[in-house]
């Protein structure tokens, strides 16, 4: 028995209306199950690691005494009727140079990290002066005349070293150093999380504490 069709053609015309339809929806579904498997490949072969505080700490400990801050300079300083032992030399001036680091204990920093609005705030510790060291290597002596003379001469090259870098510390701008530090490591932990948040997963807030 064959099938009815109006003198119109109405039937027809539905019959091809609900199959153009259907295979759009068809070609919906398809479009979004092959983007949900081209999604699921590239997350197999690429995965990205979530962030949790785990994996920033371990990320942090890798760089955990991180120096962001280095002044290097010279010094002069005069001696008269002793201080430092010379042999047959009452008055004398030392040269030296030395170098002050600054910078952040990472350990230090407190992370949290919110899943749900996908964000990283990350506070680091205050910088601190990490170490002033005088290059015993530089260590050049001159007399009243300003002739230059052997530190051979030194009784006890030790205790001029010392004595250098407690006069450094002394004068060394503490505050300008620092401030430098903290600008820096602000800058260098907002580079390390640069590439996640490029990447839309994470918006990675990087907070300085001043140095009391």
């Amino acid at each position: 028995m064959g099938a009815r069709v109006d003198k119109d053609g109405s039937s027809f015309k539905m019959s091809l209306k609900a199959t153009i339809i259907l295979a759009v929806v068809v070609a919906v579904i398809f479009m979004f199950a092959g983007g949900w498997i081209r999604g699921a490949i590239t997350k197999f072969f690429n995965p990205q690691p979530e962030l949790t505080n785990e994996v920033v700490v371990k990320q942090l400990e890798k760089i955990q005494d991180l120096t962001t801050a280095k002044e290097t300079d010279y010094g002069f300083e005069k001696y008269e009727d002793g201080g430092i032992a010379f042999l047959n030399k009452k008055q004398f001036t030392m040269f030296y140079t030395y170098e002050a680091r600054a910078g952040i204990d990472l350990a230090k920093a407190q992370i949290k990290i919110d899943k749900d609005s996908k964000t990283v705030s990350i506070t680091l510790p205050a910088p601190t002066i990490q170490s002033v060291a005088v290059n015993p290597d530089s260590l050049r002596f001159f007399d009243k005349s300003d002739s230059f003379f052997n530190a051979a001469d030194v009784e006890d090259t030790k205790a001029a070293l010392d004595d250098a870098k407690k006069k450094t510390e002394a004068r060394l701008d503490r505050t300008q150093l620092l401030k430098i530090a903290n600008k820096q490591a602000k800058d260098v932990i907002e580079r390390l999380y640069e590439p996640t948040a490029e990447a839309g997963m994470y918006t990675v807030t990087v907070t300085t504490t001043n140095p009391k």
